[in-house]
C-alpha cells in the first residue's frame, strides 16, 4: 500500500511510482495531481490521464490501481 501524504504541504505531487505511457502524447510520465485539482495530468503534454468531478461522489473516494506488468 502506498504512503498517504497531506497535499496541503505540496503544490502538486507525482501520481504513479514508475513512468507509464500517456494516451495523448505516447511519452512516459509519472502523472501529476495538483492541489484542489480533479485530474491526474501528464507531466509531458498536460493532457488528462484521469478526470474526476466532485459531484460524482459524496464524501470520500478510494481509487485502487492494479498496474499492468
Amino acid at each position: 500500500m502506498a504512503d498517504v501524504i497531506d497535499l496541503k504541504e505540496y503544490f502538486s505531487v507525482r501520481f504513479f511510482k514508475r513512468g507509464i505511457l500517456c494516451g495523448y502524447c505516447s511519452r512516459l510520465t509519472r502523472g501529476r495531481v495538483y492541489d484542489s485539482g480533479e485530474a491526474i495530468v501528464c507531466t509531458e503534454c498536460g493532457g488528462p490521464m484521469l478526470e474526476l468531478e466532485s459531484d460524482q461522489f459524496n464524501d470520500n473516494l478510494t481509487i485502487i490501481f492494479d498496474p499492468e506488468d
